[in-house]
């Protein structure tokens, strides 16, 4: 046991140290991530005394790289073997807070005790490591330590990549203004024209000549109409002004409106337009203009951006109780790199003036917030330049009258008993649905946090776990990795979150997730997914049921 003044000099130490760890950010400011990750790592170095190395991993803005570095006593550790390094933590960097996992020792003999610390929430900002042969390794103060050099520099990172955003969008944004100034002064010019040679043809014009004139005047304004609408339409959809008229309507019907309408630019360019839908008449709950004009900007990106006589192939089918459209051309693709941030405003994937087609380049923007406002997501698929492009849609069917009724009929006649798992770290979230599924017949048991939810599955075998993502301690997406490997038997994962982007249904399915609802979740579409699970036998309570398949 160490004395008064020894625990009063440690005391002084870990002070001192705080102080030099919390002034770091502001000595970043013009540090790039690699720099800010080997700064930090010498610095952890110094100030954790038991670590005999510490290994950092910084993800800074998007267009970056991730960069590790390892520092150790005799100094900074080369790039390959930093990367070798990462390389054998890898599969421990997701570990339990409050773990201390073991790994053999790299720079000596023995096992090395880890402290893992996240950068960012999960980690989105990089991880910090330190090792240590001490069995009692990391202390509080070791992790205090730790963790407020990871703070910090998840401060710097965070700034750094606010800041690139904010330049790559100001970026855009100039060119989207340049192409805006273009594309409106085009159709001035001929509408001009159009006013000398009215003025030149005196009080007695050549009849050919004016209706050619008004012929012109007409397309351009209705050019510059169509320019005007798209404006307002995607500054509505950013400040939520759009009102949707959803109806019953037949998908059908609104194809045939969005061919309509681009049939001319597609019969101009010489393609080949291909149309295959399901036999079998498709309800959706839409509003069917807006959705019209969804399928027809998709047609009139592959027209303008497909070379002349090129293929272009719109088909749905049926995916469950989804539609998926496909529109797939042959025309210039798109590059990997320009994939994840195509639907983006002010986005222009081939800015080349002999490309030129008109329009403003926020169509596939205004395509993403039509969709996502019924309910549906739409994904860009291209393996590259030259090879095409793929857009698919996808939205839910609405139920038939009497295919509503019937189900309704067969809940009201053998009513749905599940083992249901609510995980949540909202108390009143999760013990409020919890009573509404118990109310319906289920047996509903609730945790209120990932490691809660590991041992509740163990303990009670759901059918079904309706978990929140994020959430401490451990979150949604490890919990259930965790879940999938302690319940042998079938068990269907629905996440339950706020997170709704594409990237985050992406990210829940990886993880195992089979569903993926955005909060707040309807009842009504809650007990259609319940009721659309189906029961292989009569659940028996008193064992365990595993009983049901997607």
């Amino acid at each position: 046991m160490g004395t008064p003044l020894d625990e009063t000099r440690s005391l002084r130490r870990c002070i001192r140290e705080l102080a030099a760890l919390s002034a770091l950010s502001a000595a970043w400011g013009r540090t790039d991530p690699k720099g800010i990750a080997a700064s930090l790592a010498e610095v952890l170095l110094r100030s954790v005394t038991a670590a005999e190395f510490l290994y950092v991993r910084t993800l800074g803005p998007p267009q970056d790289p991730a960069c590790e570095v390892v520092h150790t006593a005799r100094g900074e550790e080369t790039a390959d073997r930093a990367r070798e390094i990462g390389r054998a933590l890898q599969p421990l960097l997701l570990s339990s807070p409050g773990a201390a996992p073991q790994i053999s020792n790299p720079f000596g003999e023995g096992e090395a005790r880890l402290a893992v610390i996240p950068m960012g929430y999960d980690g989105d900002c990089g991880y910090v490591v330190a090792g240590s042969r001490q069995p009692d390794f990391p202390t509080q103060v070791d992790r205090l330590l730790l963790g407020v050099g990871a703070n910090q520099a998840t401060v710097a990172l965070q700034h750094k990549r606010a800041e690139a955003v904010l330049q790559e969008t100001d970026r855009r944004k100039d060119e989207f203004l340049a192409i805006l100034a273009h594309e409106l002064r085009n159709p001035l010019a001929p509408l001009r024209n159009a006013l000398h040679v009215m003025s030149l043809a005196g009080p007695n014009p050549n009849p050919a000549t004016l209706d050619q004139t008004r012929g012109m005047m007409e397309r351009q304004v209705q050019q510059m109409v169509h320019l005007i609408d798209d404006l307002l339409d995607i500054s509505r959809i950013t400040r939520g002004k759009v009102e949707l008229r959803k109806e019953r309507v037949e998908l059908a019907a609104v194809i045939r409106d969005a061919l309509e309408a681009c049939r001319p630019l597609i019969e101009a360019g010489g393609h080949e337009l291909t149309v295959s839908l399901p036999p079998e008449p498709i309800t959706l709950d839409a509003d069917p203009t807006r959705l019209a004009q969804v399928f027809s900007n998709l047609l009139n990106n592959a027209a303008k951006y497909t070379p002349r006589g090129g293929s272009i192939r719109l088909t749905a089918e049926q995916q469950g109780n989804e539609i998926v459209v496909k529109v797939r051309d042959t025309g210039i693709g798109i590059p990997a790199d320009m994939l994840p941030r195509i639907f983006e405003m002010f986005t222009q994937v081939d800015r080349s003036l002999e490309r030129s087609q008109g329009g403003l380049g926020i169509g596939l923007s205004l395509v993403r917030g039509l969709v996502e406002l019924h309910g549906g997501s739409v994904e860009a698929r291209s393996e590259g330049p030259g090879r095409g492009s793929e857009f698919l849609v996808r939205l839910s069917i609405h139920s038939l009258p009497q295919e509503v009724h019937a189900a309704q009929a067969a809940r009201q006649a053998a009513p749905l008993r599940r083992r249901i798992l609510v995980v949540d770290d909202n108390r009143d979230a999760a013990d409020s649905l919890a009573l509404l599924l118990t109310l319906q017949g289920s047996e509903v048991r609730t945790a209120y946090d990932g490691l809660e939810a590991i041992d509740a599955a163990a303990a009670f075998c759901p059918d079904v776990v309706l978990s929140d993502l994020g959430m401490p301690r451990m979150n949604g997406y490890e919990a259930a990795q965790k879940i999938r490997e302690k319940c042998s038997g079938r068990v269907v994962l629905v996440a339950m979150t706020g997170w709704g982007q594409e990237e985050d249904k992406r990210r829940s399915s990886a993880a195992g997730f089979d569903y993926h609802l955005v909060k707040p979740v309807a009842l009504d579409d809650l007990d259609q997914l319940l009721a659309s699970l189906e029961v292989r036998e009569a659940p028996d309570y008193g064992t365990r049921n595993t009983g049901l398949r997607l």
